[in-house]
């Protein structure tokens, strides 16, 4: 019987998977009644909920607090990591921020795919819960399930879009367009942001201290709130003119 996803529901047939040396690992197991990615949402959506259900077993859950590494630099990643909630920083071995991960993002794969060590290192900045895959499992589902391939493709395209908007970010002008043009894209889907002055100087490269006085100014200029570990959007329109180099306290 196949095991391909039912088009009506993006459920996986009833049978449990067989042995078979050519497709992927070896199980013999029948899909938990719990659902092991419970909350999760954007890149496991309903289509993708099947495919790993089928290999609920193997798949692990782990709690990280800030500072936790998922991986560090020169190690052989044997999994792949699925952000379910938090936020992970990908940095390199001078300790720049790269890339900033959150809900839904996949850290691991390009390690797991090519089999080289990571050139990077993988840390938790916030409470942070992610579902581990090994790798074997991973490729046996970029092979088998068409949809999770896709998904996969997307997770990395956004990835590439993510490197080229920290690139633009830090070619947008003064410091003050570059900070705001980064939290532009912050405030995309949400009025908080938990960026810190640290992170956002890793991100651009540059002093805390200097973030520090331009968020001064976007709070002064009523664009922004800054809290503990915290910003609050209050002003869109005044944050995209200041990103692209108006006045902060212009709003005409």
């Amino acid at each position: 019987m196949s095991e391909t996803p039912s088009r009506a529901t993006g459920e996986p047939a009833p049978s449990a998977r067989s042995h078979d040396p050519a497709t992927g690992p070896s199980a013999a197991y029948t899909a938990p009644h719990r659902d092991p990615l419970s909350g999760t949402s954007s890149f496991i959506d309903q289509q993708l909920r099947a495919a790993l259900r089928v290999l609920a077993p193997k798949l692990r859950h782990h709690k990280l607090s800030p500072g936790d590494r998922i991986f560090s630099v020169g190690a052989k990643v044997g999994a792949i990591s699925i952000i379910e909630r938090g936020l992970v920083a990908l940095r390199s071995p001078g300790s720049a921020t790269l890339m900033l991960l959150r809900e839904s993002g996949i850290v691991g794969d390009v390690e797991v795919m090519t089999e080289i060590r990571a050139e990077k290192e993988a840390t938790a900045l916030l409470d942070t819960d992610i579902i581990r895959l090994p790798g074997d499992e991973f490729r046996w589902l970029i092979q088998r399930y068409p949809a999770f391939a896709l998904r996969w493709s997307d997770a990395m395209a956004c990835r590439m879009a993510g490197y080229e908007r920290r690139l633009l970010d830090m070619l947008a002008g003064d410091l003050r367009a570059q900070v705001s043009s980064l939290l532009l894209h912050e405030f995309a889907d949400s009025d908080v942001t938990h960026l810190t002055h640290q992170m956002i100087a890793e991100l651009l490269g540059v002093q805390r201290t200097s973030i520090s006085r331009v968020v001064s100014q976007l709070v002064h200029h009523e664009i922004v709130e800054s809290g503990y570990a915290h910003m609050r959007l209050r002003d869109r329109t005044a944050l995209a003119r200041a990103a692209l180099g108006y006045s902060a306290g212009s709003h005409t």
